[in-house]
Parts: C-alpha cells; sequence; structure tokens
C-alpha cells in the first residue's frame, strides 16, 4: 500500500514538473508581450526632474519643459517626455528609454525651457534655454527612483547660450 502511495505522489509530482517545463518556462523566456522583458527591463533608463519657474517674482505659467536623452540634438525623436509648468510656476517631468534599445536607450540628462517671460503681448515664438543636470540621477527601470529638483529659476535673466524659436517642433503653439 505505501509503494502504491509513493508511486502515486511521483507522478503527480512528474506531472507537475512537465507542466512548468513545457507550459510555463517557455513563456518566461520568450516573455509577455504586455510585460517588459528582462533584456527591455535592463536596457531601460529613467529620469526625472522638477523645480519652479518664475519671471521675475511672478510665477511662469505655461511654459514648455522638455526632457531630451542627449546634449547637442534637439530632434524630436530624443524627446523622453514634454511638460507644462501649472499656476504656480511648478513642472515635474519624468521620461523614460522604453522605446530605445541598446546604446541608444542611455541618458545624458537635458532639459530645454520655452517660455514668454518678458517678451511683448502677441509676440511670435519662445525664448529658449538648455539646462543639462548629472546623470546621478538616472536608474535603470521604467520608473525613476528620485527627483532631481532645479529649486527656482529666475527666468527674466538672459541665460548662457539662450536663442529664440519660432516654434515648438512636435507641438500646436
Amino acid at each position: 500500500m505505501l509503494l502504491h502511495t509513493l508511486q502515486k505522489q511521483s507522478i503527480v509530482m512528474n506531472s507537475s514538473i512537465l507542466f512548468v517545463a513545457m507550459v510555463l518556462l517557455p513563456w518566461l523566456c520568450v516573455g509577455n508581450p504586455s510585460n517588459p522583458t528582462f533584456s527591455d527591463s535592463v536596457s531601460t533608463r529613467s529620469t526625472r526632474a522638477e523645480g519652479i519657474l518664475k519671471c521675475g517674482h511672478s510665477p511662469v505659467v505655461g511654459a514648455y519643459v522638455r526632457l531630451f536623452k542627449i546634449t547637442n540634438n534637439d530632434e524630436l525623436r530624443n524627446v523622453l517626455a514634454t511638460a507644462q509648468t501649472d499656476s504656480s510656476g511648478h513642472f515635474t517631468i519624468e521620461g523614460d528609454t522604453s522605446n530605445y534599445q541598446g546604446v541608444e536607450a542611455s541618458i545624458d540628462p537635458v532639459l530645454k525651457f520655452y517660455h514668454k517671460c518678458e517678451d511683448a503681448e502677441g509676440k511670435k515664438g519662445y525664448r529658449r534655454f538648455s539646462l543639462r543636470y548629472p546623470r546621478d540621477y538616472v536608474n535603470i527601470g521604467r520608473v525613476a527612483r528620485r527627483s532631481y529638483d532645479i529649486g527656482v529659476l529666475n527666468v527674466q535673466l538672459k541665460y548662457p547660450a539662450e536663442s529664440r524659436v519660432d516654434a515648438i517642433e512636435g507641438l500646436k503653439n
């Protein structure tokens, strides 16, 4: 009787192992389309930044902030995220490289600010300047673990390499 019970348990256990080996392992190795694979997760980087923009003593409302993954390239494909300042001039922006692969997934974070502080009413275009921040605020994965706080910036000042653009690519201005 004991031998018969042990044989039944052995069959059940072997069936369980076979199920895992034939059904679950291929699914785990190939991946589920709704979930990233291990290699996707390892190559994906993310970052977040926040701050407040002021025009003198007043908050800058509706300024655009863009997060770029590389420094000297304004191509739309390098934009990780776009945000706007709220009624207090505050913004939070977060982006990741889940749409990029390999070396393209690296981030050298750059914020580009587009605003109209002290522009005459009806003047077309935006004042634009950039701020690069440390790679220490970039981490592996789709969710940023910490935020780079730029503090309060007075955009009334003219920043180094500030320029003027007629429109912001990819946005209806």
